[in-house]
């Protein structure tokens, strides 16, 4: 078996969300579209990962420099709570 080469490895941002039904929604919003839903939590994850590699891959042929943009070290992982009032 051949071993396809890794020619970009991210660390992207990822959010995950219970809905009413028990599904999970899942997003990245890092990557333009790139969100999915899946019965279960690992379910959602995969299909978001699988949709990651399709919207990298796109990129890449667009002539896009990926590993500019998804590098671990030009990317900062925060979060913040936001108050809105009436």
């Amino acid at each position: 078996m051949v071993r396809e080469e890794i020619i970009v490895k991210a660390r992207l941002a990822v959010m995950l969300k219970k809905q009413s039904n028990g599904s999970y929604y899942a997003v990245c919003p890092e990557l333009h579209g790139c969100y999915t839903q899946g019965d279960t939590y690992e379910k959602a994850l995969e299909n978001l990962r699988e949709l990651a590699e399709i919207s990298i891959k796109e990129e890449l042929e667009d002539g896009t420099q990926i590993e500019e943009l998804y590098s671990e070290e030009s990317t900062i992982y925060s979060d913040m709570i936001v108050e809105v009032q009436r």
